[in-house]
């Protein structure tokens, strides 16, 4: 403190925090409620704001502190991203958890199928196929790619940019991120006409077990907690009826007793349906990249441009660059977390480790191309 004669951090202060004591400016802790306006007052910035770590890691703001100095979530603005409960070093921020449902359907010996992110590999300290055989330890009765759905989700987009192009539309966004999806609404509300109609890989795959198996119940188990928020929304039916993240599924297998050293992976039961393009959605930019290979497929010619959205952060800064203009023609893709899916709330392993592991589960598909999906035939069984 500089002793300045004005006093502004005392005028701006409401709670009467702060008094002088020899010529210095005093904050009372116990009348303090951590507003920040003194700090936004001082000067000589003398005053230095320490925030908390929900509130630093929110990627729109919506966490602040009230007159009472707690943090509180604004529903009005959060988008169920997750980072404030990776951030929170107490545990205070919390999920809902659907462990005890999943369990209680799977110990009645319904039909339960797992659909499992891309981002799953190298989550758990073993092979895929040994994680696999976990999941049928916990009594699931099948497990499927959602590499599958991505590359129906891949060759719908594609369609659907040339079309929107051809119109005249000034750009189209991904649809797969419900965090990004939610926060684009909130916050450019003039553009929700632009996201994407394509139903995500999660619905998708969803909706062709139930096509398939009409009374199984459906288990989504990836590394996003926003995709709770979507399995549940009432605009879209989903036909997921539980999502657990990769952080809960090992709490499941801890708590069995599961383990991978003693398990024997089947070799008929990997997971190797997926193409190289539709498991590439688990790192950050792998859904443009997608897209824009199976344009190349419906017309050749056509050059497309993309920009990728790394967290909601920089997908804000690139909205507002399509709101000036600047990004007429483009195919934008929003992505929550920095880094893709891989950096979900709900993930285990490191960012860099998973993306990495992703790469290599790339590399092993059978085909590249999304259009070469066997799959990619059965869109009239996800349609409404």
């Amino acid at each position: 403190c500089q002793g300045c004669i004005a006093r502004p951090c005392e005028g701006a202060c409401k709670f009467g925090a702060i008094t002088r004591v020899r010529g210095k400016s005093y904050i009372d802790p116990e009348k303090c409620r951590n507003c920040g306006k003194c700090h936004d007052a001082c000067p000589y910035q003398a005053i230095v704001r320490l925030k908390v770590p929900c509130e630093e890691a929110c990627p729109v703001r919506a966490i602040q502190k009230g007159a009472n100095g707690h943090a509180a979530i604004d529903s009005s603005k959060c988008t169920i991203c997750g980072r404030c409960m990776r951030a929170c070093p107490f545990g205070t921020v919390i999920e809902r958890s659907e462990i005890i449902d999943v369990l209680s359907t799977l110990k009645s010996g319904v039909h339960m199928t797992a659909l499992v992110a891309p981002a799953i590999v190298g989550q758990f300290p073993a092979s895929l196929g040994k994680v696999i055989e976990g999941l049928h330890e916990l009594g699931f009765s099948s497990v499927l790619e959602v590499a599958n759905g991505a590359d129906i989700t891949s060759r719908n987009e594609a369609d659907e940019f040339v079309e929107r192009m051809e119109k005249g539309e000034k750009f189209m966004t991904t649809s797969c991120c419900p965090a990004w999806s939610v926060m684009a609404k909130k916050r450019f509300p003039e553009y929700a006409n632009c996201i994407s109609m394509a139903l995500t890989p999660m619905v998708i795959t969803a909706r062709m077990v139930k096509k398939d198996h009409p009374d199984a119940r459906i288990c989504f188990i990836g590394p996003c907690a926003a995709k709770k928020l979507e399995a549940n929304r009432k605009s879209v039916r989903s036909d997921v009826d539980y999502v657990l993240t990769f952080e809960e599924l090992q709490g499941m297998f801890d708590a069995k007793n599961i383990d991978f050293t003693t398990l024997e992976a089947d070799p008929e039961d990997g997971l190797n349906e997926g193409t190289s393009m539709g498991r590439g959605f688990a790192v950050g930019g792998g859904v443009a990249a997608a897209v824009v290979e199976a344009i190349k497929h419906i017309d050749p010619t056509r050059e497309v441009q993309i920009e990728y959205g790394d967290g909601l952060r920089e997908c804000k800064k690139m909205l507002m660059m399509a709101k000036a203009g600047k990004r007429n023609g483009y195919l934008l893709e929003g992505m929550g977390c920095p880094g893709g899916c891989v950096a979900g709330a709900g993930t285990i392993t490191p960012v860099r480790e998973s993306t990495l592991n992703v790469e290599k589960f790339k590399k092993e598909a059978a085909e590249i191309s999304s259009t070469a999906s066997p799959y990619v035939d059965r869109l009239k069984d996800v349609e409404e």
